[in-house]
């Protein structure tokens, strides 16, 4: 961070209203973009709603349905994840690794299932097989990755005086 060349209260007018303006505008994103990631989220379970029942209607099969379900479940976790991210980043003016993580998780176990449903589905062969095959063993390693760093980065990280559980003192014996 680059420490300004005078204290806070000798600072120009001009600068401190520049700073002022600029610390708004940036609130005014974060809302913006809050209520963007508040509007995919309801689009995304209305249009999951609307196609649960449209499926059912058509006699889809159970499977099919399910994954659809599932992988739109999915996308919502991560728009509340985001969403959670956001809000986190307004309240305490600090942006933490741990919840993107999560996001990059929930994303790649959602390839996952979507992979696995197609290869259930049409049973591929040839390269088209093997591509898939290589992008399932590579998004194996990457959530193996993310695992790890969210294992780290909460080992590295003392927590936060919200998530602390104080626990009640052992008597003596």
């Amino acid at each position: 961070m680059i420490e300004p060349p005078y204290p806070a209260e000798r600072q120009p007018r001009f600068v401190r209203g520049v700073r002022a303006a600029l610390a708004w505008i940036e609130e005014a994103l974060y809302v913006i973009v809050g209520l963007m990631l508040l509007a995919a989220a309801v689009l995304v379970v209305v249009g999951t709603v609307s196609g649960l029942i449209s499926s059912i209607r058509a006699h889809q099969s159970a499977v099919n349905i399910g994954v659809v379900l599932l992988d739109r479940i999915l996308l919502v976790l991560i728009l509340a994840e985001l969403l959670h991210t956001l809000r986190f980043v307004v309240l305490r003016g600090e942006i933490v690794l741990e919840p993107f993580l999560f996001v990059g998780l929930i994303a790649v176990v959602r390839r996952i299932l979507i992979i696995t449903a197609e290869l259930e589905g049409q049973a591929p062969s040839g390269r088209a097989l093997t591509n898939q095959l290589l992008e399932l063993g590579l998004l194996a390693v990457l959530t193996l990755a993310l695992a790890v760093a969210i294992f780290l980065v909460r080992r590295s990280v003392p927590a936060s005086n919200d998530r602390q559980i104080d626990p009640a003192p052992v008597p003596p014996i």
